[in-house]
């Protein structure tokens, strides 16, 4: 999602950077609801379960499930993006497959495979035990409402907001702690990379051969969507701000402690390499139907 540049995210980068070296504070509450807060993560206790089902309540809970739901949309504004002279039934029929290559079954199927080669019991336990608390099913909400279609002039009015009403250090601080964890922006990148590379190789056969993209054309535009990092990670950054506005500093302190256990970075870091792995295999699949189903254009 792009916003608007607004000149305060520089400013707010920079409030944040003196705060990065701050000692962690953490808070969890137990079973018998005593509030604890330590300079330690939290630890909670193993849960029990068999491999498939944890998977899908993980990836289900987290929102994961939800978020791959995205995907074939994002395929679709970059295929329509492209000013190509396909005839109208050909377009259909190139949306039609690439619809059918990017699937969000097929995608969660992967990621679900990428768990089951990289599963680990006691780091799935300890994310199931988190994920089960009321706080992270609140916060896992939250992060599902503000990606719906609808959220994004709410989005752009938080936004324009802050410049009057900019947020306390410590709660950049803890956003800042939260984006170095997930590495939204990259991940953004990567699949804004992935999906340009899948309607290019989908487009070739389609395309006379003066119509199609050259190496260095591609090899430009490729860096022009990697050099957008510093701009995303502003981005994500008033992007969390909005997702938690409504969580206290001690929740999200919380939330945040458990993104940065080592629990938590195997559930992200297998996430990523399920789904990337997921969007290049779908690209594949794509290129070869098209392949297929149009005679190569000279």
């Amino acid at each position: 999602m792009k916003l608007r540049a607004i000149p305060w995210l520089v400013g707010l980068v920079a409030l944040s950077t003196g705060f990065q070296a701050e000692a962690k504070t953490y808070r969890w509450v137990n079973e018998q609801g005593i509030v604890t807060y330590s300079d330690q993560p939290p630890q909670v206790r193993p849960v029990e379960g068999e491999r498939e089902a944890l998977i899908g309540e993980a990836l289900e809970i987290s929102g994961t499930k939800r978020s791959l739901e995205t995907i074939p949309a994002h395929i679709r504004a970059q295929f329509e993006a492209r000013q190509t002279p396909l005839k109208p039934d050909e377009k259909t029929r190139v949306g039609k497959i690439l619809g059918d290559a990017f699937r969000p079954d097929v995608l969660y199927g992967a990621v679900r495979g990428a768990f089951r080669t990289n599963y680990d019991p006691q780091r799935m336990n300890f994310v199931i035990g988190q994920l089960r608390t009321p706080l992270f099913r609140k916060i896992a909400a939250l992060e599902v409402a503000a990606s719906e279609p609808g959220a994004r002039q709410d989005l752009e009015r938080f936004t324009i907001g802050l410049q009057g009403d900019i947020p306390q250090p410590a709660r950049v601080a803890l956003v800042q702690r939260y984006e170095a964890s997930m590495r939204s922006a990259e991940l953004q990148i990567e699949m804004g990379v992935v999906a340009f590379r899948a309607v290019t190789r989908s487009l070739e056969p389609v395309l006379p051969s003066e119509k199609r993209l050259t190496a260095r054309e591609a090899d430009s535009a490729e860096r022009s969507l990697r050099a957008q990092q510093d701009g995303l990670v502003r981005a994500a950054l008033v992007r969390w701000l909005y997702t938690f506005r409504s969580l206290t500093d001690e929740e999200l302190a919380e939330y945040v402690a458990f993104a940065e256990t080592d629990a938590g970075r195997w559930f992200v870091a297998t996430q990523r390499k399920g789904l990337l792995d997921a969007m290049r295999t779908a690209m594949d699949a794509a290129a070869r139907q098209m392949a297929a189903a149009f005679p190569a254009k000279r």
